[in-house]
């Protein structure tokens, strides 16, 4: 699976590797989610990265296996 990730995108293995993306923001100390309208061309980047990374995963699993992840939030 490392592998299969790495030859797809090497950008998309460190995603599984370094968890989902969070796109937030610092205000007053506090970490706050950013909305829609505040997303950057590079924040879709990365969100898509963790999309596609799970959406790999679900699909290279047998039934039993995706059964079992199919709740877990990230890759």
């Amino acid at each position: 699976m490392i592998i299969y990730h790495q030859f797809i995108d090497f950008n998309l293995w460190l995603s599984v590797q370094n968890r989902s993306y969070r796109p937030i923001k610092i205000k007053n100390g506090i970490e706050i989610s950013r909305t829609i309208s505040e997303y950057t061309k590079n924040i879709k980047k990365l969100l898509f990265m963790d999309v596609k990374a799970i959406n790999i995963l679900c699909y290279t699993l047998g039934k039993s296996e995706f059964d079992r992840i199919i709740l877990y939030k990230n890759a």
